[in-house]
């Protein structure tokens, strides 16, 4: 899809942005990712929820996730629980199933996608 510089997305347009994170075994990242994904998106402006799709972490991923949520709101921090690891693919879906926001956007919660790219990528 070609993209335009000298095109500005609107932020007062109510557009929303749906971040799918897939866990499994993250609890040791999953407050970086966290914490950068509403740092960078607060700084810009853009509306946006965080949906968390954990695959039954046996490293307690998913009660660090419920922490998250209670620091961030249940507004930003979405948990969508499975009860075993069913892949990454089927979370995805998983996650596209709950989003509410008109643009996806899909991340690893390793650290592997830097946040701070994000509001460029949607410019």
């Amino acid at each position: 899809m070609a993209s335009r510089k000298t095109s500005r997305p609107n932020r007062d347009s109510g557009d929303k942005y749906s971040v799918l994170l897939p866990t499994y075994n993250e609890r040791e990242n999953l407050p970086l990712i966290v914490w950068l994904l509403v740092k960078y998106f607060g700084e810009s402006g853009f509306n946006y929820e965080i949906i968390v799709i954990d695959d039954g972490s046996p490293d307690g991923t998913l009660e660090v996730a419920e922490q998250l949520q209670k620091v961030y709101g249940e507004d930003k921090i979405l948990l969508r629980p499975r009860a075993k690891k069913l892949g990454l693919g089927t979370a995805y879906i998983h996650g596209m199933k709950h989003a509410s926001g008109n643009f996806i956007i899909i991340m690893d919660a390793d650290l592997s996608h830097h946040p701070k790219f994000i509001p460029e990528f949607i410019q």
